[in-house]
């Protein structure tokens, strides 16, 4: 049985003359040696904890998951005041719901929401009750949409600040 100082001093033999500088290493795999650019493969054999900032595309604007998730989680308050408003009549609750899934898939785009068919929808949920006004507001506060109809253009602009100046002041 050899010591693990024994099997030490046999990997040094190996090549002992070999000394390799790594100056940046990427998630990617892109490393950099001594200033020259090369590709590094690695294998594991265990669990790997991997730590990166994600992001992801929205309406045209990178975000990260969790504002994205926030959004979303907006959106089906709203969906839920939609369905449970007792001022709707059955025809307003369909309609507020096709508006709703319209302002959806324009914020969820990859792209930059059109900015007439998005302002068009959202003002259309304005209109329905005062509850789901309130819970329209609050989707239009949030800071990711206000990055969205920033990227959308002048249009979506004016809206996002005629929005605002519906919020209730603070008292101090």
């Amino acid at each position: 049985m050899e010591s693990s100082e024994n099997r030490l001093d046999k990997t040094k033999t190996l090549r002992p003359d070999i000394n390799i500088d790594i100056n940046h290493l990427s998630v990617t795999g892109h490393v950099v040696f001594a200033g020259r650019d090369g590709q590094v493969r690695v294998q594991t054999g265990g669990d790997v904890a991997q730590h990166t900032n994600q992001t992801v595309t929205v309406g045209g604007v990178e975000t990260t998951p969790q504002e994205l998730d926030m959004m979303i989680q907006c959106i089906r308050n709203v969906e839920q005041t939609i369905n449970t408003e007792k001022r709707l009549q059955p025809e307003s609750r369909e309609a507020a719901m096709h508006d709703l899934q319209t302002v959806e898939s324009q914020l969820t785009t990859t792209k930059r929401p059109n900015p007439r068919i998005l302002i068009r929808a959202a003002k259309s949920l304005l209109r329905f009750s005062p509850a789901l006004t309130a819970a329209a507001l609050t989707l239009f506060d949030q800071p990711l949409v206000g990055a969205i109809l920033a990227s959308a253009g002048e249009v979506a602009i004016n809206f996002h600040e005629a929005i605002a100046r519906h919020r209730p002041s603070k008292k101090i």
